[in-house]
């Protein structure tokens, strides 16, 4: 059976018992409905581990045969020191909030988003010290009254595109698309959106899941995006820029 992929245009306390994958910078660890540690036929909860450096462990918790439910990144091994990357997801692995903390305080900037995962509220702290908070419906509604129409590019200005555009684009994706395993066994399928920036030399960074529909979707949507090959930058008044972008991904049940 050949199933093909059609493209359509981030808690609880871990519990040290885990299942090792195949390289050692990942981990698995599943739970039953009260966050006990259990084998895998009581199995309704699961972490998935990454290891990204000696002082960077992310923890991504997930429904286990379901979406995202949230995702925490801490300094140690015990996962005892937030440090990082925080991302929190609704009942339909949608995205809520995320940011960043240092050694567990709230750092930088942190995100809300609405139903249409467009980002409505950015609060910036310091150290867990709210500095700024900026309200972008209010301030779309200001930009409306000034007559300012949103997403209008000027002369000089161009949106970050894959090579050869969006045709070519969603050839890449096709192409390089495995549909999971995991996923064809339990029947999931779905869009996943993944989020990411294009920076001035075309690389992609920051991947984060905006719409999660289940952990190996999830894992080879971001697959996907991280392999891609560079895009040709945003450029606002005639330089290059930073770019954000999101990009659907429909895993489609076969006929």
């Amino acid at each position: 059976m050949k199933v093909i992929a059609f493209v359509l245009f981030i808690f609880y306390a871990p519990t040290v018992i885990a299942q090792k994958s195949k390289t050692e910078n990942e981990s698995y660890y599943v739970y039953d409905i009260n966050w006990n540690p259990c084998k895998l036929d009581s199995a309704k909860y699961m972490a998935y581990v990454q290891r990204i450096n000696d002082t960077t462990f992310q923890w991504n918790y997930y429904h286990f045969t379901g979406s995202l439910i949230n995702i925490e990144t801490y300094r140690d091994e015990k996962a005892t020191i937030l440090n990082g990357f925080l991302a929190y997801y609704d009942t339909n692995g949608i995205i809520d909030s995320s940011g960043y903390t240092a050694t567990g305080k709230k750092d930088g900037s942190w995100y809300f988003y609405d139903d249409t995962l467009g980002i409505w509220l950015q609060q910036d702290y310091n150290k867990g010290i709210l500095i700024k908070t900026i309200d972008f419906n209010e301030k779309r509604k200001e930009e409306v009254k000034a007559g300012i129409k949103p997403d209008t590019l000027l002369p000089g200005e161009k949106e970050a595109d894959f090579p050869g555009g969006i045709k070519a684009w969603i050839k890449y994706l096709e192409k390089n698309f495995t549909f999971p395993d995991r996923a064809v066994k339990l029947g999931k399928y779905g869009k996943d959106v993944i989020g990411f920036v294009v920076d001035t030399e075309g690389k992609l960074s920051d991947l984060i899941v905006l719409k999660s529909v289940e952990f190996s979707l999830d894992k080879e949507a971001l697959r996907l995006i991280a392999q891609s090959p560079k895009w040709v930058p945003a450029v606002q008044r005639d330089r290059k820029v930073k770019a954000y972008r999101r990009q659907p991904i429909t895993f489609a049940k076969p006929n």
